[in-house]
């Protein structure tokens, strides 16, 4: 047998040795200005060259440990959502096995405001203690980017937290069995509005401390204590601020506003019939206070639904005179104005339940559902009133009319849409029945898998056997995607046309902007999820694609 040479198991063994020799990379994170450390930070170590070495989460206290090999050059990057992703060099080249290499990393913060939120019970009284409460469906939906940003079906605790940043709008929705639906408003920097929270209830620090101790106004954290009510049936629900002129059932402008309120609740909880109760003081007729309340509690009413937002058949108004006073000032008792303030007051109460239009929806496909709503009560109705130009005579928008019915592309073979159900309404005492659309409709899709070539018109071969059917949008309601924009109008003999046609549907629709320039168009959809999810596939093809929300032929939003 052949002897090796010493000089090479020398070579071989000090590189057995080196390998096996390793050091410990000790570590810590923390947020800049000595804010704490951080949890869960994502530590990546890489070689020189490239290689991955391995990854870490920091833990509570912001600490991580690593083996490494000695004598050699590393990058760490440090990663956590809503911060700044940094990378550094890092040697251990001299270090002896065992040895530590100790390093710290100083984390800073994107611009926006850190939101913490705490879901708990709503309080009977300040005195007493309440639950968290855990289990919720817990939605942020961007408006400015048209995004999902926080999506938990079930949430394990009753806390969440995302970065609010600058020039955004948020949409925050929570929804628990066995309580009312809970929808929250924040906007940073939009519209003139440095930081508006509507909704929240308890913020701490509040909007002023945030912005004096903030960098630039930029920066900021927010706890929110979020109170979740319980839904408890023929519980009075006091509408505040809801005054009359005297002997008079118009709507004052601070009532609308009020009364704008009540429109949002019934919105964010489209399961619930309730009463809109007017009670009166004790001062003039029993007579005539009974039907000064039926008038001014179905003026409220014919306000509210009059919005075209709120089905007539969920809200019931009642007047009770001054038959259900809450104190002693009866007729013939002398009492201040204070005290009969306190009975001239409106109140509504939950009197039965209708199906639940937000059952299996999700937040985004809400408020795409709301955005189409919106325009058509604002761009196909000549008399609709909203708002504060809310009358009685004004038309009421039903469910019915919102009803979308629309063609497929060709190479879709459609089922009719089937009639809108009856809802069942389960009545408590004198609840009425209530009709609801439901607006979900099924997507209709051809799947495809599209190319990923780029849709040139040099790179594509001529091909005279593809056709493309080429149409004007119409009277069409839906989703679809916009693929590109042309100058001048195309001719169903184009390249790029053809291209779609091959590769993706031959359908395609055109719809010429207010800019004076051609849309071209695909797709058939009802959902909104759906829509992005076609998106997804074809976005490596054309990068520029996007989704185009219409009603009735009108572009919604854009």
């Amino acid at each position: 047998m052949r002897k090796l040479p010493l000089v090479f198991i020398l070579i071989v063994a000090a590189t057995i040795v080196s390998f096996s020799q390793k050091a410990i990379l000790d570590g810590y994170v923390f947020e800049k200005y000595n804010r704490g450390f951080l949890n869960e930070v994502k530590v990546t170590i890489l070689e020189k060259s490239g290689v991955l070495v391995g990854e870490v989460l920091s833990d509570a206290n912001g600490h991580f440990a690593f083996e490494l090999p000695v004598d050699k050059e590393f990058e760490i990057q440090y990663e956590k959502k809503i911060f700044v992703t940094a990378v550094k060099n890092v040697t251990s080249v001299g270090l002896k096995d065992g040895s530590k290499l100790f390093v710290k990393h100083e984390m800073v913060r994107q611009p926006g405001y850190l939101l913490e939120g705490t879901l708990a019970e709503k309080r009977a009284e300040e005195s007493i203690p309440v639950d968290a409460v855990n289990g919720s469906r817990i939605e942020i939906f961007n408006l400015t980017t048209n995004k999902e940003e926080l999506v938990i079906d079930s949430a394990k605790s009753p806390n969440f937290s995302l970065t609010l940043q600058q020039g955004n709008h948020y949409i925050i929705l929570v929804r628990k069995k066995g309580f009312y639906n809970k929808r929250m408003e924040a906007r940073v920097n939009v519209l003139g509005c440095y930081l508006c929270m509507e909704g929240f209830g308890t913020v701490n620090p509040g909007v002023v401390d945030n912005l004096t101790s903030a960098e630039d106004n930029k920066m900021g954290t927010l706890l929110a204590n979020i109170e979740l009510e319980r839904i408890d049936v023929n519980k009075k629900i006091a509408v505040r601020n809801i005054y009359y002129a005297s002997n008079s059932a118009a709507i004052t402008d601070n009532a609308k506003k009020e009364l704008d309120k009540v429109i949002i609740l019934l919105q964010t909880n489209p399961s619930l019939v309730m009463e809109l109760g007017s009670h009166t003081d004790s001062r003039g007729s029993d007579d005539a206070n009974l039907k000064l309340s039926q008038a001014r509690a179905q003026a409220a009413v014919d306000y509210i639904t009059a919005s075209g937002l709120v089905d007539a058949a969920r809200l019931k108004a009642k007047g009770y005179g001054e038959t259900r006073l809450v104190n002693k000032c009866g007729n013939g008792i002398i009492c201040s104005d204070e005290d009969h303030i306190q009975n001239r007051r409106t109140e509504l109460k939950i009197v039965g339940f209708t199906n639940d239009a937000y059952d299996g929806r999700s937040l985004m496909e809400i408020i795409h559902q709301e955005e189409m709503q919106k325009f058509l009560i604002n761009g196909e109705s000549n008399k609709v009133y909203i708002g504060n130009n809310a009358e009685k005579e004004a038309k009421k928008i039903t469910s019915e009319e919102i009803k979308m019915e629309k063609p497929l592309p060709k190479p879709i073979k459609n089922k009719p849409t089937p009639a809108p159900p009856k809802q069942t309404v389960q009545t408590a005492p004198e609840a009425t029945r209530a009709d609801q659309f439901e607006t979900d409709v099924a997507v209709k899709i051809q799947k495809v898998t599209p190319s990923v070539i780029e849709p040139k018109k040099a790179e594509m071969k001529e091909n005279t056997e593809i056709k493309v059917n080429l149409t004007p949008i119409n009277d069409y309601t839906g989703y679809k995607i916009e693929i590109f924009n042309a100058t001048n109008p195309l001719t169903e003999n184009d390249a790029d046309l053809k291209m779609i046609a091959s590769e993706i549907l031959s359908d395609i629709q055109f719809d010429k902007l207010k800019n004076g320039k051609y849309a071209y168009l695909i797709g058939n959809f009802q959902n909104w999820s759906e829509t992005e999810k076609f998106l997804d596939k074809i976005t490596a093809k054309y990068p520029k694609a996007r989704i185009v929300d219409y009603f009735k032929g009108k572009r919604v939003g854009n």
